[in-house]
């Protein structure tokens, strides 16, 4: 007997906005027996009127995900459901339960709404200390936009850097009628900013954060949600707080306005009528707004206030006072323009030709961001300078949710920290300053127990400072974790509590910098580098369904790639944010790559492979041209025309396939490089180490370029490009191996030019050899930074060296994962020594998932799950049993449903055992070596 679950359309469970005519249809099959194969599908499709509008007959096929539809074209803003029937090779059917997916708007012309936005506030004097980093003492007043909001005499004092001043988010309102008998309510909407939408009264939704980050000019996503249960026959109201989000607030080092100066809102809602009648309400000129609300200022990066002595009554309450709607508190909103429209931005003369336009919003289809696990405080307790701090147990991403006791009038603070100083007093050790304050504010109404708990904005912590308030108490705060809702498929656990403790920790690393786009950092940053995801993006797939998630980001790569190329390093860009280094990094614009052909083999769909077919072919395109570079007086590794003319023209032929001109971040952050404070040197290991670096993962994106190439048809491509790598690797051993040794002795080079076949194969075992004796020569420690960690227990346990791996993995000195396992970390650190042996706090992230990329290794090569196929459909269970572990256990969601796996050692006997789903087929490795085909269903040897 088979069943089939897990019904997606889009990688989704009832996606709300799908937005292309040919969505995708997955679904898994579950069964009791053994050896149980799909032969053929049916897909049936029909709108909610019971229309059918595809049918695609028995399909002989054993695809059950990615699946395109091909029925009659969708309507906008319409509801489908579709079944599954199943036939397998041994003659079982099943047909399965509806499932359910609804469109969004295939064109601009289904937008009746137009952009709405409150006047601009007015405009400061610019402050002559911006850019000044100073101090004033004792007695210090805030000021927000002219107005005191607090009041401050400690010896922390005041800091000011000339920042732009803080804006309270905007409230916009609108009343409208509705009929008896809503069938059907459908709310899309929209924001530069952050919203929070309520209908009378009620909560349009749990999720946080939304639009989410996008680079505004070019990409913003909508939001669709139910709202049939929020109307009412008669007066209705709908009321929307925008907070400066990413599009105003203060994102780039401290910069706001980076997208525009003026929040703004697009809505339409959507009835339909039991009659058939519809109704739309939208965005237009009969909103009103106010800045009057609670909320005083929100800003992702220095933290909420709310000032609760003020209009603390929702505005989308039907009952809200009509006094409150009175001119010096509501005025009408000005429109800004509808979808496709060109406009001036604010500040700029018109030249008559309106160079901007908005552009067509997309449907979000992947899951929102939301509280996903709550943290109650562990302690709360005074610190050696008499601070009052809370300790969660766990550094997250969130806010926090604090049961207020105090006066009238009284001013609350929550600051927030990943860890204490060596004192174990509360620090901004993530190189934190007024720029980054993380500090939440709230001014007490003196009603009793007051409850605050931040909606606009969002820090990484394990720790908070308070000040103000009284008698506090651990049961009275609780950190709530905040992460994109991507499914976890992953489990690892084994006979030892430290690995445990580090999967934990690459875990809840990763869930903090997946917020609507993946993030190097909760804290300092909140950017979307590209090279963190080349790293991590492996191991994020075995604990994640990133599927959904990551092919949106791809979006946003290709629409901010440039004209020449290079793809950014930061996506979304932060324009006013390094941009010394926007563009063109090997190893970072590699995700263009890396991350669809990681999405291709975990899925088996060749779409996201083509969907990103023209931007690889540009990154390849613009690389090629940066190795061709003459690189003549260069300051990343070049050299003088006199160096230049003496070489042979052999050499001279070499230049034009190595990387050495422009700027790249090569091995970063390898812990033996170090500044004059004793910390890692990031920018000091790039341009160590960027030539011999970049120049391997060149030859690697050629192979990669071409694999994808030939996967799509294009042959020549292929091989111009298999060819173009070759000659890359015969430049690398010519220019950077000397005396059967690399020229630039480091453990990430070795490693590199292993893994990527830079070492002809006859000299292999030396070059490991070596790679070995260095390990063994740096104390068994690694040495390596971020585009070489991912690799090296593979390099080592691939070229013999297996047990210099586990001495790698088991390692508890600096650096290693472990040594942060035993400095207390509950997430991965940015840097090896964030916390060095004699304590001292580095100035750095410690919630940085990139050298969590061992994770990949834990579940692939010692629980032993492999992905042989695409999509997993067949399936290699490899455990390393000589690992050190006395059992390992765990499972992974893949596309074909859940494999599970058990193996245990008893003295010299090892048992093993699991699960392999339906459809599936897999190849069971035993510890001898002998394979043994386990086929699908439950085995045991």
């Amino acid at each position: 007997m088979i069943h089939i679950t897990d019904l997606k359309c889009e990688h989704m469970v009832h996606p709300m906005a799908v937005e292309t005519q040919s969505p995708r249809f997955s679904w898994k099959l579950e069964s009791g027996e053994r050896n149980v194969y799909q032969e053929s599908y049916r897909i049936c499709v029909e709108k909610r009127s019971g229309r059918e509008v595809w049918d695609s007959g028995r399909v002989k096929s054993a695809a059950q995900s990615e699946i395109e539809y091909a029925g009659e074209a969708l309507e906008s803003a319409c509801g489908y459901r579709f079944r599954v029937t199943v036939w397998t090779e041994s003659g079982m059917e099943a047909e399965s339960a509806d499932a359910e997916f609804e469109t969004g708007f295939f064109h601009a012309a289904d937008w009746k709404a137009v952009w709405i936005e409150p006047d601009p506030l007015p405009q400061l004097p610019v402050n002559p200390l911006t850019g000044a980093q100073k101090k004033w003492g004792e007695f210090v007043q805030a000021m927000m936009r002219g107005e005191q909001v607090d009041m401050l005499s400690d010896e922390a004092n005041l800091r000011s850097n000339g920042l732009e001043p803080y804006d309270p988010p905007v409230r916009m309102r609108r009343l409208f009628p509705v009929k008896d008998g809503v069938k059907r309510a459908r709310l899309y909407i929209t924001a530069h900013g952050i919203y929070d939408v309520r209908i009378n009264g009620k909560a349009v939704t749990d999720t946080l954060l939304n639009p989410g980050f996008t680079t505004y000019d070019k990409r913003i996503r909508y939001q669709a949600y139910p709202a049939e249960t929020l109307l009412k026959e008669g007066e209705n109201a709908i009321a929307v707080t925008v907070a400066d989000g990413w599009y105003k607030g203060k994102i780039a080092l401290g910069r706001g306005c980076e997208y525009g100066e003026t929040p703004g809102l697009l809505a339409q809602l959507e009835i339909e009528y039991a009659d058939g009648t519809e109704e739309t309400v939208c965005t237009d000129g009969e909103w009103k707004y106010s800045f009057d609300g609670p909320v005083r200022m929100a800003d992702l990066f220095l933290g909420e206030t709310v000032d609760a002595r003020r209009d603390m009554q929702d505005p989308s309450d039907i009952d809200y006072p009509a006094a409150q709607e009175d001119a010096a508190f509501w005025k009408p909103v000005r429109t800004k323009g509808g979808i496709g429209e060109r406009y001036v931005k604010q500040g700029e003369k018109d030249s008559g030709s309106a160079p901007y336009a908005f552009p067509i919003p997309e449907g979000q289809n992947f899951p929102p961001a939301k509280v996903l696990e709550e943290f109650p405080a562990k302690k709360v307790w005074t610190a050696p300078n008499g601070d009052i701090l809370a300790d969660f147990g766990q550094n997250l991403a969130g806010v926090i949710r604090a049961v207020i006791r105090g006066e009238a009038g009284e001013t609350v603070t929550f600051e927030h920290g990943e860890v204490l100083d060596p004192d174990g007093n509360f620090t901004y050790a993530f190189e934190g300053d007024e720029t980054r304050a993380q500090r939440d504010t709230y001014i007490c109404a003196g009603s009793g127990e007051e409850v605050f708990s931040p909606r606009f904005t969002y820090h990484g912590f394990r720790y908070v400072r308070m000040k103000g308030g009284s008698d506090w108490k651990a049961e009275r705060l609780t950190a709530l974790a905040i992460g994109t809702d991507n499914k976890v498929t992953g489990s690892f656990s084994c006979s030892d509590g430290e690995l445990n403790q580090l999967q934990h920790n690459i875990f809840q690393s990763q869930r903090s910098n997946n917020i609507t786009i993946p993030t190097d950092c909760p804290t300092r940053e909140k950017a979307g580098w590209t090279g963190d995801v080349v790293v991590y993006g492996a191991t994020a797939m075995y604990n994640q369904d990133m599927t959904a998630f990551y092919e949106d980001w791809l979006k946003s790569i290709r629409a901010e790639q440039n004209g020449n190329g290079h793809v950014l390093n930061t996506v979304p860009l932060i324009k006013n944010y390094v941009q010394q280094t926007a563009a063109g990094s090997l190893g970072w614009g590699d995700v263009i790559l890396t991350l669809p052909m990681q999405l291709y083999r975990l899925m088996g769909d060749k779409k996201v492979l083509t969907d990103n077919y023209e931007a690889m072919g540009k990154w390849m395109d613009a690389m090629r041209l940066a190795a061709a570079e003459l690189p003549v007086n260069s300051p990343f590794g070049g050299m003088t025309r006199e160096e230049f003319d003496s070489l042979s023209e052999r050499r001279k032929e070499n230049q034009k396939y190595v990387i050495n001109t422009g700027f790249h971040f090569g091995d970063w952050l390898v812990p033996s490089v170090r500044d004059a404070n004793g910390f890692s040197d990031g920018p000091a290991s790039s341009f160590l180490t960027m030539n011999c670096v970049d120049t391997a993962l060149l030859a690697a994106d050629a192979d990669m370029y071409a694999d994808v190439s030939e996967l799509l048809g294009h042959k020549d491509t292929a091989e111009e490009y298999r060819t173009y790598a070759g000659r890359v690797r015969q430049a690398f051993y010519e220019e950077f191996v000397c005396e059967g040794k690399l020229t630039q002795e480091m453990q990430g080079n070795y490693i590199l030019a292993l893994k990527y076949n830079m070492i002809p194969e006859e000299e292999r075992p030396a070059f490991a050899a070596r790679l070995d004796q260095m390990i063994h020569e740096n104390n068994d420690r690694l040495d390596t930074g971020f585009m070489s960690v991912a690799h090296i227990l593979d390099v080592l346990c691939d070229s013999g060296c297996r047990d210099t791996a586990w001495k790698v993995l088991w390692q508890k000195r600096c650096p290693s994962w472990l040594y942060e396992v035993e400095h207390g970390a509950t997430t991965m650190w940015e840097n090896w020594d964030a916390i060095r042996e004699d304590g001292a706090v580095c100035g750095c992230s410690f919630n940085h998932y990139a050298f969590g990329c061992v994770g990949d290794f834990l579940y692939r090569r010692i629980l032993g799950i492999q992905n042989e196929g695409t999509g997993y459909d067949r399936i290699r269970i490899a455990p390393l049993y000589d690992c050190g572990l006395k059992f390992a256990e765990g499972s992974l969601d893949t596309p074909c449903g859940i494999v599970h796996v058990r193996w245990e050692k008893c003295g010299e006997k090892v048992s093993l055992q699991g699960e392999i789903p339906a459809n599936a087929d897999a190849v069971v490795v035993l510890p001898d070596g002998n394979e043994r085909r386990a086929g699908n269903g439950r085995f045991a040897f």
